[in-house]
């Protein structure tokens, strides 16, 4: 029978009676890296597996029997988890999912793993330019191919409208749409593009289109900021206060609601719709709503408010979702430790 790598390694130390402690003692290691290994977070390397078989008492063969699907969770959790993905690690993702392409079943999974991958692996890059070029603008502040390395590295703005407008998403989406006309999402983001490059007029066309097939909250949501984009700040204030009035149930338009109040630096509101929206929603909670207060405490200089969202964070991730450890909580942890040292 075919088991996942963690899991067979935490039955079969189980079955010898052995601590995740009493393991790593053993192998000369972390117990972190243990439960790294038995929450699929990682893999033993190559080196350790023949005492790792030993230890175990099974073969090398016996303890990596993976199925296709097993493969599938250890790289999506790979991604999920794993801050910076080895060479060797992000090799054998790659080949692995190129070679099941021509499964039929698995393709789709395989080809949404293949893009993630590769963003994550940008992401890591966009991480290591960042450093380089804060630290290249320590040595020259005035030169500008810093400043766009910077700009570039951490998603910056860029105002020249040739560079940051969206016309080539935009037509992606006009033609995805009548495709999956009853996929309703495709709508929303047809429309934050047009909003994002102020095409109000196609945007309200998509709005329409949109509530015809899912009424709801959007509406007034989208209605709104398609009337702050136009200028009628008045008009779209009532357009998300009406949104709440009339789903005053629905956590998503009240944390919507404190989006809008967030990048209108009416940053009190912001947090007491956050607030309503995190306290509507049902268990397993998400982060977003917590995330944002802290960084309005940031953005404020109420640093110690922000570090206490942030720990909040990481018991709710804890609680709700089961994740101890691992890329997410190590930002957490590492956005915390910042904090402290803006406090000093």
């Amino acid at each position: 029978m075919n088991f996942e790598i963690g899991k067979k390694i935490r039955t079969l130390r189980l079955q010898k009676g052995m601590t995740q402690e009493e393991l790593a003692s053993k192998l000369n290691m972390s117990s972190q890296a243990i439960s790294k290994w038995e929450n699929n977070v990682t893999m033993p390397d190559i080196q350790i597996l023949p005492d790792l078989s030993v230890i175990l008492g099974v073969t090398i063969d016996e303890l990596f029997a993976l199925t296709d699907d097993t493969h599938l969770i250890r790289i999506e959790n790979m991604i999920s988890n794993v801050h910076f993905i080895s060479k060797d690690d992000f090799d054998y993702a790659e080949q692995f999912l190129k070679e099941r392409l021509n499964d039929e079943e698995r393709k789709s999974q395989c080809l949404t793993l293949l893009a993630e991958l590769h963003i994550h692996r940008s992401d890591e890059h966009r991480e290591i330019a960042s450093h380089y070029a804060k630290d290249a603008l320590i040595l020259a502040p005035d030169k500008k191919r810093n400043h766009n390395a910077l700009r570039d590295a951490e998603n910056g703005v860029i105002f020249d409208w040739n560079f940051s407008n969206h016309h080539k998403l935009i037509e992606y989406y006009k033609n995805f749409v009548p495709n999956y006309p009853d996929y309703w999402r495709g709508y929303v983001w047809l429309m934050n593009y047009f909003i994002a490059d102020g095409r109000c007029a196609e945007a309200k066309e998509t709005l329409e289109q949109l509530n015809s097939i899912h009424p709801g909250y959007l509406y007034p949501l989208y209605g709104g900021l398609i009337c702050k984009e136009e200028g009628k700040l008045s008009q779209a204030l009532a357009l998300w206060e009406q949104m709440t009035e009339r789903y005053s149930h629905e956590w998503l338009a009240w944390s919507s609601r404190g989006d809008c109040m967030a990048k209108l630096c009416r940053y009190d509101e912001a947090i007491e719709y956050y607030t309503k929206g995190y306290e509507l929603q049902p268990h397993p909670k998400y982060t977003d709503s917590l995330q944002a207060i802290s960084h309005i405490y940031e953005i404020q200089g109420k640093y110690d408010k922000a570090i206490e969202k942030l720990q909040e964070i990481i018991v709710l991730l804890e609680k709700d979702w089961k994740v101890t450890e691992g890329k997410t909580i190590d930002y957490y942890k590492g956005e915390i430790e910042n904090l402290k040292i803006l406090l000093k």
